[in-house]
């Protein structure tokens, strides 16, 4: 089996790259910092599962990269890496095409069992999303039959609406009141009142629900 890393942080790469070639016997591992990169050496040799971070800096990462890798290599076994745990960003990549989405926290036990079910051709999904999704709020059914922003963005105030951007995009309270220039306690009153009128449970629900909407497109997020 020959796995390639695509990871900007090179201790990431060195440190996953130990794990794999400790876990299994007779694997190869190339290990990469940029998009670019990889796509050479998925031209150049036979790589059979794609490891990649998510979020990396330049043209080389993001979401447009799995997109186009999933797209490129329909039958090549991608799952993502990330720091990220927002459900929206775990849906968006699987919805890319990726087959698996392993967090960071996570225990290296959930990245052997997505590798597992990868090459079996079965999906990972971290509980996270798979508890969310069978409580998602009937507005988001709506969304999924053709209702548009403007409908749910008419449940909102304008200043909600920022916030639901917000919470899409990953960001905590905290950091929402700093780029909205908030009190944090204000922040959290708004996201109560958003939740109330959309008929969410919390805050994991709406940023499916922002993610469904197109919210977190440009998203610029840290790994």
């Amino acid at each position: 089996m020959h796995v390639l890393i695509v990871d900007d942080h090179a201790f990431v790469c060195v440190g996953l790259k130990a794990t794999l070639l400790d876990e299994y016997k007779g694997i190869d591992v190339t290990t990469t910092d940029h998009g670019d990169t990889a796509l050479t050496i998925l031209a150049r040799d036979t790589i059979d599962l794609v490891i990649v971070d998510l979020f990396m800096p330049g043209a080389g990462g993001g979401f447009n990269f799995i997109a186009m890798l999933c797209e490129s290599y329909p039958n090549l076994p991608v799952i993502v890496l990330s720091a990220s745990e927002n459900p929206a960003h775990i849906r968006k990549c699987l919805d890319f095409g990726a087959i698996g989405f392993v967090t960071k926290s996570a225990p290296k036990d959930a990245l052997f069992e997505a590798i597992s079910r990868a090459l079996k051709g079965e999906k990972y999904v971290p509980d996270s999303l798979r508890e969310a999704m069978p409580d998602v709020a009937k507005v988001i059914d709506e969304v999924d039959s053709g209702a548009s922003a403007d409908i749910i963005s008419g449940l909102m105030t304008k200043r909600q609406m920022d916030i639901l951007r917000h919470i899409t995009q990953g960001r905590s309270n905290k950091q929402i009141a700093r780029d909205l220039d908030l009190s944090e306690n204000t922040v959290k009153v708004h996201v109560s009142a958003m939740l109330r009128a959309l008929g969410l449970a919390n805050r994991t629900q709406a940023g499916i629900l922002g993610q469904k909407l197109g919210l977190d497109e440009g998203a610029e997020a840290s790994n």
